[in-house]
């Protein structure tokens, strides 16, 4: 990978990290990795989030619920998620996007799609006169 490359790919990554951190100066890279797996995921289960991200169903709980509209005890979360019952099986949670995550995942897509450089345009043959 050129150096220019790299560089851009780096900027991107630290646009995305900064996005993350104006929700909340604190939030822990696993509450973003959280939300990316969700959105890259819509309808998955709690479960299935854990098991994705190698952390415990009771991490994956605690990571919804801080991205979620109410964290626990009452304290606001970000409102970027919200889990459901699945009416199929009723201990299975399954979580989705709230209007708000939908409206900040396109903001990360804004952030990467403005630093993806345009497609370099294919070269012309020109035909050889006979």
């Amino acid at each position: 990978m050129p150096a220019r490359t790299r560089h851009d790919a780096v900027a991107t990554v630290t646009r995305v990290l900064e996005a993350f951190r104006s929700l909340d100066p604190d939030l822990p890279i696993q509450y973003a990795l959280s939300f990316l797996t969700i959105a890259q995921n819509e309808g998955i289960s709690i479960g299935e989030l854990a098991e994705r991200l190698g952390i415990a169903q009771s991490s994956a709980s605690r990571n919804v619920a801080a991205l979620s509209r109410w964290h626990s005890f009452g304290k606001a979360g970000l409102d970027l998620v919200q889990s459901q019952e699945d009416p199929r099986e009723r201990r299975r949670k399954i979580v989705t996007l709230t209007d708000n995550g939908r409206a900040f995942l396109e903001s990360l897509r804004t952030i990467v799609s403005a630093d993806t450089p345009a497609p370099a345009a294919p070269e012309l043959r020109r035909a050889k006169s006979a």
